[in-house]
């Protein structure tokens, strides 16, 4: 099957040698920078005298009074500090101190874009809101304003004060806007696409495996588990709503893809742009490095870079997917290498699919994921010198790319002359081998850009995903929760993830960039 998928999505055929070349290249590269305007830059240079959260004097008892007083009943009591035997106390402690949220450099000049924009060709709403704002603010806004629970193609969500139903998002920030969607009060879409590259990292206890089906239930034989690692939500991207989120880079639609919705225009045509949305789809060009395009050049026939839906009149545009999930796992990687370093282990990265559930569009894109990952692998591999093994969890095949089960990413540079690479199935906290067992477990997780930790965990289902299921193991639900972890889980403890420095706290980064 996946072989059927690879002749018709990367075929070799002459006439598509261009799209073939243009699939392969290898973004973002490493090493390299990106360009900021001067209001970008005299944001980011505010940013270095943000103050570090001072951890000294974190009290786990003022940490359980304050979840005791979050609003929303938590799915299971069994994942909360209070739950925990009370010799792990002072190691909780140093795990609520270890959290902090986490964005890749380009993503850092895609917000101070995003500000930038809003102040110019904002609503009036939004350039009320967005007035003043710093990066951090922003953050925090991303971190805070998110609802509880917000799941399906409807919007269902869930608020942190316990109001439900199928939203309005759209909305958000426009004249039409309505209580509850109001953008003081909850992410717009514009947002959530923003939000959906945010991450939030932290040491976390493992209570158990980490199966699917786990449901907090606490596994009292330790020996079989990994009892204590490092836990990252990443987010893929969102197909269930139109002509939002990734929708708009990724999908090429005969009402979206024209140029009165800002579509087509080179970043020189832009540049001095007086229109909304032409600004607006030049900010995403030039994140991506990528000119967007025009529906009526679309070929009917599929090609190397572009799928034709089944059944539909929209494209697929594998190399913007690639794109888009390159800076996740650019994230991902960076963080992981980072927390190894810290800890002087080498780490068991345990890898889950993000965007390949109900989010998905078309059914390759857990061969583009791979496929994606093993790239930047290869590309960042002279900086993941603490990263000795990758497993790819629950995916259909064992081999994509230049990843297979049971081989070996060979580096001179790395001190085990490589990263072993696993594709097969195995839980997050399962307990390592023996010739692993000194190593660093970090899990990722797929959480969601308008959502806390566990999303349907708050409306207490606690097996419908791969997101309750890690809130129901670990301690994420309190530890990466802004409403909890009020000193950690904050824009102004935002961290930037960089090939070049690797990850550092906001300020830290300023002065690196601005020496």
């Amino acid at each position: 099957m996946f072989q059927a998928l690879k002749n018709k999505f990367f075929s070799t055929n002459p006439i598509n040698e261009y799209e073939e070349a243009e699939l392969k290249q290898v973004w973002p590269k490493r090493d390299t920078g990106f360009v900021l305007t001067t209001f970008g830059k005299e944001l980011l240079h505010q940013c270095s005298i943000v103050p570090k959260p001072d951890a000294s004097g974190i009290s786990i008892e003022s940490f359980m009074k304050i979840s005791s007083e979050f609003p929303l009943k938590f799915g299971t009591d069994n994942c909360r500090v209070m739950s925990q035997p009370k010799a792990r106390y002072p190691e909780i402690i140093k795990q609520i101190a270890s959290t902090y949220p986490v964005i890749h450099e380009r993503v850092l000049s895609l917000y101070l874009a995003f500000l930038e924009h809003k102040l110019k060709f904002g609503t009036p709403i939004e350039r009320a809101l967005y007035d003043g704002m710093t990066l951090p603010d922003l953050v925090q806004r991303l971190l805070e304003k998110r609802c509880a629970s917000f799941v399906g193609p409807l919007d269902h969500y869930l608020l942190i004060n316990g109001k439900t139903g199928l939203g309005k998002f759209y909305d958000v920030g426009t004249e039409q806007e309505e209580a509850p969607f109001l953008l003081k009060d909850v992410l717009s879409y514009d947002e959530m696409k923003l939000s959906a590259f945010l991450s939030i990292s932290s040491y976390t206890e493992f209570l158990n495996d980490g199966n699917r089906r786990n449901a907090g239930i606490i596994e009292n034989d330790k020996s079989k588990i990994e009892t204590v690692g490092v836990i990252i939500g990443i987010i893929g991207a969102r197909f269930q709503a139109r002509e939002v989120m990734d929708w708009q880079d990724i999908i090429i639609a005969e009402k979206q893809n024209i140029k009165e919705r800002g579509y087509g225009f080179t970043m020189l045509e832009a540049k001095d742009t007086q229109s909304r949305d032409i600004d607006y789809r030049s900010m995403w060009t030039r994140f991506y490095e990528q000119q967007d395009l025009l529906y009526e050049n679309m070929r009917a026939q599929d090609s190397p870079r572009f799928y034709n839906i089944p059944n539909t009149k929209f494209y697929f545009d594998n190399l913007m997917m690639k794109k888009r999930n390159a800076i996740s796992f650019d994230t991902l990687l960076l963080e992981a290498n980072t927390r190894g370093a810290a800890a002087d282990k080498q780490v068991y990265l345990h890898v889950v699919g993000i965007g390949l559930g109900a989010w998905r569009a078309v059914i390759h894109q857990d061969k583009l994921f791979l496929q994606t990952f093993g790239e930047r692998l290869d590309e960042l591999l002279p900086r993941l010198i603490n990263i000795s093994v990758v497993h790819f969890s629950y995916f259909n095949m064992t081999a994509c790319g230049i990843l297979e089960d049971g081989g070996v990413l060979e580096s001179t540079s790395h001190p085990a002359g490589g990263i072993k690479i696993f594709i097969s199935n195995r839980n997050p906290a399962q307990k390592l081998e023996a010739e692993f067992q000194n190593m660093l477990v970090v899990e990722s997780y797929a959480w969601d850009g308008n959502a806390l930790p566990g999303n349907e965990f708050w409306h207490g289902s606690l097996t419908t995903s791969g997101d309750p299921a890690a809130a129901c193991s670990t301690l994420i639900t309190e530890l990466h929760n802004p409403h909890i972890n009020k000193l950690m889980v904050n824009g102004k403890n935002i961290h930037i993830a960089s090939d070049r420095f690797g990850v550092l706290h906001i300020s830290d980064y300023a002065k690196k960039v601005f020496v």
